[in-house]
C-alpha cells in the first residue's frame, strides 16, 4: 500500500473524531437542552441535564483519545515509519 492510500482513511477517522469531539463539547456546555432533545415520552427513567453532561464527556474523552492515537498513527505514516 502506498503512503497516500493509507493517510486518505486516516485523515477521515480524525475528522470523524473531531466531530465526535464537537459533539461532546455541546453535550457539555447545553446538558438542559440535550436532555430536551432526548427526552422520550415513553421512557421508564427520564433524560436528565446530568445524563447529558456524562455522555459529554465520554464523547469528548474518547475522541480526544482517538485524536491523540489517530495523530500518531498519521504522522509514523508520513514520515515512513
Amino acid at each position: 500500500m502506498t503512503t497516500e492510500s493509507e493517510a486518505v482513511p486516516l485523515v477521515l477517522f480524525l475528522a470523524l473524531a473531531a466531530l465526535f469531539g464537537v459533539l461532546g463539547v455541546f453535550l457539555l456546555l447545553r446538558p438542559g437542552r440535550t436532555a430536551a432533545f432526548f427526552a422520550d415520552a415513553d421512557a421508564r427513567r427520564r433524560f436528565r441535564a446530568r445524563d447529558a453532561r456524562a455522555l459529554g464527556a465520554v464523547f469528548t474523552i474518547g475522541a480526544g483519545a482517538f485524536i491523540v492515537l489517530g495523530s500518531i498513527r498519521l504522522a509514523a505514516i508520513l514520515t515512513g515509519g
